[in-house]
Parts: structure tokens; C-alpha cells; sequence
């Protein structure tokens, strides 16, 4: 059974774009897996707390002491990594707050990237474990983005870290213009929205191998 663990950002319940696209995806998913198995973690409903000294302290190796009851965001952090840990794919919607992430989305983060469970270090190198796992990542932004895209400090990041973590095969669905007016809003996200549809349109098949086969012949004679 196949395992779709989606992840919202989006400090908004209505009307946000991420949501919205990321509903969209979902659903597609579903109709291909309709045997599949859907998480949602809303980090807007649940937030994940910052890390604190004793949970890094962990973290790092640093015993605590005997006396000391184990640190909370240890037992936090053991259940989100078996969360995504156990996905075939991740959905992640995040919109651009002020040229990054949600702060919500990096406590994910910081609690998710941990040696020893989602990367190690062979001969000095560092080697992500996640690397059954793919991603569509769902990137919102209120601005027209520049051409350079100098000031975007969100989808590289995430793309960087989700690679550093194995997650390597990532698809963007990148949807700017939200905070626009409501012709240009409607517009990307159709935009956005027929691309999530590609995702789940199928390859033209190849000719099958006869008439492939026939076409070698006749072209040798």
C-alpha cells in the first residue's frame, strides 16, 4: 500500500493558495492509489515546537544527566522521521513568508534532519536514507517572481534539503503571483494546476515492438 504523507505550511485555513493546490495534487493522487493511504501533518493545527537545549543536547550526543527524564522533542522528533520515514511520497505545500519559510516549517525541519536516522556520515561525507522517497513540492509565493530569482530563499533551500536528506527526486509545481489581482492569481494557479495534471498524465506509449521492428525493415530495404 502505497503512502502519501502531505505536509501544509500555510499559516491559513481559507484561502490559501498552497492548500488549495496541494488539495489538488491529493486528490489526483488518490484516483491513481485508490488503495493508498493519505497523512496529513497541518502545522498551522499542530504546530512543531522550536528545538530546545536538552533535544539538541540529544541530538549531538551530549549525555544528559542520570537523574534527567528524557527531553520531550526526542520523542517528537523519533515520530516525525517515522512518519516520513514510512512515505513512498511526500507532498509538501509551502508558501514564501518574507523571502524564506514558515517558522513552523523549519521547527519541522530542524526536528526531521537528524545523524543517524534521516542522514549519516561515511568518510567524511554526509549520505542522506531517504533515498525511497520522492517529493512534489508545492511553492506559493504572493510576488511576480524576478527573472533571477535572486531574493528566493525557499525553493532552493528545500530542494538542498530534501537532496542532503535523499530525497532527490523532487518535482516543483511553482505558483507566484498570489497576492496579484484576481484575473493574474486565476491564471497561475490554472497554470499550476495543469502541471500537477502532467504529473499524472501518462507517458505516449512506444510503438509496440512489430511495428517497430517493421519500420526497421522497411527502411533497410
Amino acid at each position: 500500500m502505497k503512502t502519501l504523507l502531505r505536509i501544509d505550511a500555510s499559516a491559513r485555513q481559507r484561502g490559501s493558495c498552497s492548500r488549495q493546490l496541494a488539495d489538488c495534487f491529493q486528490a489526483r493522487w488518490a484516483a491513481r492509489h485508490p488503495g493508498g493511504r493519505v497523512v496529513v501533518r497541518d502545522l498551522a493545527q499542530s504546530p512543531v515546537p522550536h528545538l530546545d537545549g536538552a533535544t539538541m543536547a540529544v541530538f549531538c550526543g551530549i549525555p544528559a544527566p542520570a537523574e534527567a527524564a528524557p527531553p520531550a522533542g526526542v520523542a517528537l522528533s523519533d515520530a516525525l522521521i517515522a512518519e516520513l520515514r514510512a512515505a513512498d511520497h511526500l507532498l509538501l505545500a509551502c508558501p514564501m513568508y518574507n523571502l524564506g519559510l514558515p517558522s513552523p516549517l523549519k521547527a519541522y525541519v530542524d526536528h526531521v534532519v537528524r545523524r543517524g536516522h534521516t542522514f549519516v556520515v561515511e568518510d567524511g561525507r554526509f549520505v542522506g536514507l531517504l533515498g525511497h522517497t520522492s517529493a512534489t513540492l508545492v511553492a506559493t509565493r504572493g510576488a511576480i517572481a524576478s527573472p533571477t530569482l535572486a531574493d528566493d530563499f525557499q525553493i532552493p533551500y528545500l530542494r538542498a534539503l530534501l537532496a542532503f536528506i535523499g530525497i532527490d527526486r523532487v518535482e516543483v509545481i511553482a505558483a507566484d503571483g498570489m497576492a496579484q489581482e484576481e484575473a493574474v492569481r486565476a491564471q497561475r494557479l490554472a497554470r499550476a494546476q495543469a502541471q500537477i495534471d502532467r504529473l499524472f498524465t501518462p507517458a505516449p506509449a512506444e510503438p509496440a515492438r512489430r511495428e517497430r521492428d517493421t519500420l526497421h525493415a522497411g527502411n533497410s530495404a
